[in-house]
């Protein structure tokens, strides 16, 4: 993979516009205007960009014939590609695959069988009311756990029922109305008494349920509970059986991570009809499987989805539609196909150099801390030092034995989620694999994570805008750069920073330094809390922790560049901007977005991130740097003056 574009910088940037007005805007505003978002999009920008080129490469692979040497894996996510391509056979099968799941719920007469029926589908991999699943023991990285959180609402998130407001009534009564669309074509009678049922059981459990803001404290989402503890705290449901059932022997604890919600829940077992709850499990065990049924119920689920809640007003091609199902159900096979056939190993090691460089300032940056103690510095130190990057694609792949796939596409996706289920709990008493891959190698995205203190960069996003091996390094910098040093800095955000060098939760400060550190968080989540979009302010503490990241991996990128440039020697401009301004400009450009009312109404309300404008034009108020390429005047519209400028890291 390699540059697409040399961008034309003199003629994309607007002059009318000056740099301290709006930067985002001055260097984005031309590609905005000119770039709608297609109809069948909710957005539209370097990322979905990317991710588009990426899925038309994939279907060039999957659609290719089958090679007898070809890994076994590779060979599943066609076989999963052709039997979701055939239509034909869809309609042929209809919901016959659905129906033995509609059966058993109605068959359900009793509380015990309402959670027999909950914990069948739990080890089948579907979660029901709450989600459960395998997961690194927070406090000892070393080993796996079980882990219990809040789910079970159709809405993307609690404020969508409790929140008053037009936008909001409007949405919840399009979702009444998907429910009685959605139980009248599974020719279930009493559709809207059912639809009503769903919606206040729901509600129901939004105001059990714990806000975006409050699950970012790490801290209180860790509640080790025993299996007799578990009985006694939350009584109602036959934990010993479900626990067997799903496939957790092992004597080490359970970690619930919201136990009101738990509680609450469970108490509605009995404090609501049996019939609300049959309804209420007939859509949501439907609910995932929609999209692989025929036509109706695939357009019936995109037009809640993807029209109310994301504003797009037609489907994408059914062959993206199908990608995008593979690579989050078989992330490793789609992305083996990816990098097998695109990803060149050049741009490995030019990565490598970037992170070298990137983590070398990041050091120098603690070096020269005012506000932090000689003993935090070489805590954190350790911890930098131990941070490993996983790039392009795993060391190994998983060659998936024993997975077996038919001609049925829903029938597919219920054999990959019980696989999953299955092989996730079979790890428990292995040791925790500190190189496991999280996301598929072809998806245009990165991550830190903090039980493995490491960061992923996959194949996927490893080229332009973000980064181009044979380009301009001061735009490597300011876009791959900046988001290498955005996941590094996670490792120090206000989340990250609860983590010790190994990846356990193990605070490694001392009371004074984090006293520190949080009054300047503070003043960072205060900045982004002013910031208004259509008249709804961001959240800077449900934002914090990506803010933190945004405005450090900034300022380590920027340094590291300053000592790139002293190495090479190269300091020319081109088309008449310096490297710094080109650094600036990079950043900006791998941000630009257009993005439909509707889904950054959804963002705003559940989106750990800033909306992108403010990923630019927030973060760089903070930056001297920034200030100093473009010669900022203080009658700018984002001028802050220095003393004002948050500093962290």
């Amino acid at each position: 993979m390699t540059s697409k574009y040399t961008p034309d910088l003199r003629a994309e940037t607007t002059e009318a516009i000056r740099p301290g007005d709006d930067f985002y805007m001055h260097v984005n505003a031309k590609w905005l205007a000119t770039h709608p978002i297609p109809d069948s999009k909710s957005r539209l920008g370097a990322f979905t960009e990317i991710s588009d080129d990426n899925v038309e490469l994939l279907r060039t692979r999957l659609e290719a014939p089958d090679t007898k040497d070809a890994p076994y894996a590779t060979t599943l996510a066609k076989q999963f590609y052709r039997a979701a391509m055939d239509e034909k056979y869809i309609v042929k099968q209809g919901i016959t695959s659905v129906r033995p799941l509609l059966e058993e719920i109605d068959a359900i007469q009793d509380t015990p069988s309402l959670a027999a029926f909950i914990t069948k589908q739990h080890s089948l991999g579907f979660d029901l009311v709450w989600g459960s699943g395998f997961d690194v023991d927070e406090k000892d990285c070393t080993r796996y756990v079980f882990r219990i959180v809040q789910y079970g609402l159709g809405l993307p998130d609690r404020d969508y029922y409790l929140e008053e407001g037009e936008r909001f009534e409007e949405i919840r009564n399009k979702y009444r109305t998907f429910l009685v669309e959605t139980f009248g074509l599974l020719g279930l009678s009493n559709s809207a008494q059912r639809a009503d049922a769903v919606i206040s059981l729901e509600t129901d459990l939004a105001k059990a349920s714990s806000t975006a803001t409050e699950r970012r404290d790490v801290v209180a989402q860790y509640n080790p509970f025993t299996r007799g503890q578990l009985a006694k705290t939350i009584p109602g449901f036959d934990w010993p059986a479900y626990l067997a059932e799903v496939g957790y022997t092992l004597r080490r604890p359970v970690i619930v991570a919201q136990p009101r919600f738990l509680k609450a829940a469970v108490e509605l077992f009995g404090s609501r009809p049996l019939n609300d709850w049959q309804s209420y499990l007939a859509f949501h065990s439907v609910l995932p499987l929609m999209p692989a049924l025929p036509k109706p119920y695939e357009l019936l689920h995109f037009g809640f989805y993807g029209t109310v809640l994301g504003g797009a007003t037609e489907q994408e091609p059914r062959y993206r539609r199908v990608i995008n199902a593979c690579m989050g159900l078989l992330p490793e096979p789609t992305g083996r196909v990816f990098t097998d056939a695109y990803f060149h190993e050049d741009a490995k090691i030019a990565i490598y150099d970037l992170v070298e460089h990137i983590k070398s300032a990041l050091h120098r940056r603690i070096e020269h801390l005012a506000w932090m103690s000689p003993a935090t510095k070489a805590r954190a130190f350790e911890k930098l030092a131990a941070f490993q990057a996983l790039l392009g694609y795993p060391d190994s792949w998983r060659a998936y034995e024993g997975l077996a796939l038919g001609d049925s596409y829903v029938e597919n996706v219920r054999a990959v989620r019980a696989y999953e289920h299955a092989y996730d709990m079979s790890r428990l008493t292995r040791p925790v694999d500190r190189k496991e891959w999280l996301m598929s190698p072809a998806m245009v995205n990165a991550y830190y994570w903090s039980n493995t203190n490491t960061i992923t960069f996959p194949a996927g996003i490893l080229q332009a805008p973000f980064f181009d091996a044979d380009g301009d390094f001061a735009a490597n910098y300011g876009g791959i750069g900046a988001v290498i040093g955005h996941e590094i800095t996670h490792g120090f955000d206000d989340k990250g920073s609860l983590y010790d060098a190994v990846g356990n939760l193990n605070s490694w400060w001392t009371d004074k330094d984090r006293r520190e550190f949080e009054t300047r968080t503070k003043a960072l989540a205060a900045q982004y809390d002013a910031y208004t979009v259509d008249s709804r302010h961001v959240n800077g503490s449900l934002t914090l922790g990506e803010n933190i990241a945004d405005l450090g991996g900034v300022l380590i990128a920027y340094e590291a560049l300053q000592q790139k440039l002293a190495e090479s020697g190269e300091r020319e401009s081109i088309q008449g901007f310096t490297p710094e301004q080109r650094f600036f400009m990079a950043l900006a450009r791998v941000w630009r977005m257009n993005i439909r009312p509707e889904l950054a109404l959804r963002f705003l309300v559940t989106d750990p991130h800033a909306p992108t404008h403010l990923r630019v034009n927030g973060t760089l108020t903070n930056v001297d740097a920034f200030y100093k390429a473009f010669d900022i005047p203080a009658d700018a519209a984002w001028y802050v003056a220095p003393e004002k400028r948050v500093r962290i890291w």
